[in-house]
């Protein structure tokens, strides 16, 4: 039977070195879990018709519905604090509101005006218990708003609209 060199025992052990280190730190997100109140990472929303001009910029109206998912069995609430498309501010935007989510999904309908054009990417801000929450959603589509039936008002969180 060969013995097998230094080099070779020293080859191996390097290589089970990171194996050891992963299967250390799996336990630790094992036990990570969900945070009691959280926003869903994509949205729905559309362009409302028309624009108009105010200060050399022209602005845009947009739909937008937000999840929130309170992941605790009660009543939680929230303070908005901030709502950006693709870093641009936007007015419309309730500041300050409290939103008492019940649990489950809460999805919230967000009429909002900005410079930004189609954009598909926002950052909403909040406060949770005096922690504030940034988070990041997406849009797949900014079509213009087409709303079923014809004539329902795409300012109400029932209307079906995309």
């Amino acid at each position: 039977m060969n013995k097998p060199s230094r080099r070779a025992v020293v080859r191996t052990g390097v290589w089970a070195v990171p194996v050891v280190a992963t299967a250390a730190a799996a336990p630790a997100f094992a036990g990570t879990s969900t945070p009691p109140v959280d926003v869903e990472g994509v949205g729905s929303g559309c362009k409302l018709p028309g624009h108009s001009t105010h200060d050399g910029e022209t602005f845009y109206g947009y739909r937008m519905v937000v999840t929130f998912d309170n992941n605790t069995t009660t009543n939680q609430d929230i303070q908005l604090i901030d709502f950006t498309i693709s870093g641009k501010s936007v007015t419309g935007f309730p500041t300050g509101s409290i939103l008492t989510l019940t649990p489950g999904p809460n999805p919230e309908l967000f009429i909002v005006t900005s410079s930004a054009s189609s954009q598909r990417t926002a950052v909403i801000t909040f406060e949770y218990k005096g922690t504030i929450i940034t988070k990041t959603v997406t849009f797949p589509d900014f079509n213009p708003c087409k709303c079923t039936p014809k004539d329902a008002d795409p300012t109400l969180i029932t209307s079906n609209c995309s």
